[in-house]
Order: structure tokens, then sequence, then C-alpha cells
């Protein structure tokens, strides 16, 4: 009798010790900090300096880095996606949705001007795809 006892009473005790454990384990809430008697003084400007003279932008640029690389065929995404960096070496056979023509400029995901010869991609992150590119998620620009 003394064994379905004790079970019994584990069974009573184990929701209990979840709830404990799990109280136990979770993340302490904060408590506010006091809001600070007064600001620090803010520091006194310094002298400002001339600014350099700015190069003109182009659209491959991205504000603060530079012309973005342009995309490797080789790139793990690319190839699984078929981007080539010209649509004419599509091999239609392979690619049903292949449409004679389409090339990355008349894309919707692409985000270059296009007249220029290539710019960024939303599928290639900080890369450039040609103009005259292709991959398999082309979709016509609306």
């Amino acid at each position: 009798m003394t064994d379905s006892l004790t079970r019994r009473r584990i069974i009573q005790i184990a929701p209990l010790a979840g709830v404990a454990l799990l109280t136990a384990c979770s993340p302490k809430a904060e408590a506010p900090a006091a809001p600070p008697a007064a600001p620090p003084p803010a520091p006194a400007p310094a002298p400002a300096a001339e600014p350099a003279p700015m190069a003109p932008a182009a659209t491959s640029q991205t504000p603060a880095a530079g012309p973005l690389p342009a995309l490797d065929e080789k790139d793990p995404l690319a190839v699984a996606l078929a981007y080539v960096d010209d649509a004419s070496r599509v091999d239609a056979s392979k690619h049903k949705n292949y449409i004679a023509g389409s090339v990355c400029a008349g894309c919707a995901l692409y985000q270059g001007k296009p007249e220029d010869a290539g710019g960024p991609c939303a599928l290639f992150p900080g890369k450039q795809v040609a103009a005259k590119g292709w991959c398999s998620s082309w979709v016509k620009k609306a």
C-alpha cells in the first residue's frame, strides 16, 4: 500500500515541481531604474572640418560601401537559381520558364537602372548582377 501512496504523491507533486522549475529558470524582470538626477553636460562641439568633396553617386554603389562586387556564376546561390551573366547562354531545354529576351534589367527583382551594365538584385544581397543576365526566378516588371 505504501507504493501506491508514493506514486499518488508523486503524481500530485510533479506538476508543482514543473512550475517551480520553470519559475526558477525563467528570466527575472528587472526593477525599473530610477531616472537620473540631471543629465550630464554635453561635450563642447569640435571645430567643423571642411567636408571632403563627394564623388558622383552611381547606381551600383551602396551609400557607405562603394561598388558592389559582381555576382559569380559559381556562387552557391547563383548555381541554385541557374544565374548566368548573359541570358543568351540559357539552356531553354533545361529551364522551361525561360522566355526569349528576358534579362535581369527587365525583372521585377532587379534594383538597378535598365541602362546600367549591372545593378543590385533582391535575390543576391551585396552583389551586383549583370543587366543582361538571367536566373530561374526572373519575373517580368509590371
